[in-house]
């Protein structure tokens, strides 16, 4: 028979001490992880009330912000930014003051409406030609205006 002699490695090396400390490791991230996911979860379900209640307010999920940018002659150019998280922005033309429904949807019949693309550069000015809009664009920062400071030419 054969004599073990006693270790001499120290009692977190002993194979079955290092067994238990890995398992309240994992435990931990275990913990952890449970944790992220109830948070994650949670904001997501707050996420979803709040759109609820927006959508139950105006009866279309998220309203359209329009702005009334400038009137010339009795023509209105007017700034609308459709979207949650990936935005479309549009330019539009009205012969009349326009009037707008709680979801942001034109009650007043529009002339023309031109969407403003970011990727195509830098705003520089709106025109219109008859009942065409035009958005023009640069690659200037300094020749540069920001959409809410747009104004009809004609």
């Amino acid at each position: 028979m054969v004599q073990r002699k006693p270790s001499k490695l120290p009692a977190l090396c002993h194979p079955r001490a290092t067994a238990t400390v890995l398992d309240e490791e994992k435990a931990a991230a275990t913990r952890e992880l449970a944790v992220r996911v109830f948070s994650c979860l949670r904001l997501v379900v707050i996420a979803v009330i709040a759109l609820a209640q927006a959508s139950c307010g105006t009866k279309c999920g998220i309203a359209d912000s329009v702005t009334v940018l400038d009137v010339h002659g009795g023509i209105y150019l007017v700034y609308r930014v459709s979207g949650v998280q990936k935005k479309i922005e549009f330019f539009e033309v009205y012969r009349d003051k326009p009037v707008f429904d709680s979801c942001g949807s034109p009650q007043t019949p529009m002339i023309a409406q031109e969407p403003y693309l970011r990727s195509l550069g830098f705003l520089k000015k709106v025109e219109l030609h008859g009942e065409r809009l035009e958005v023009i664009y640069t690659q200037n920062a300094q020749e540069a205006i920001e959409p809410r400071d747009a104004r009809l030419l004609q």
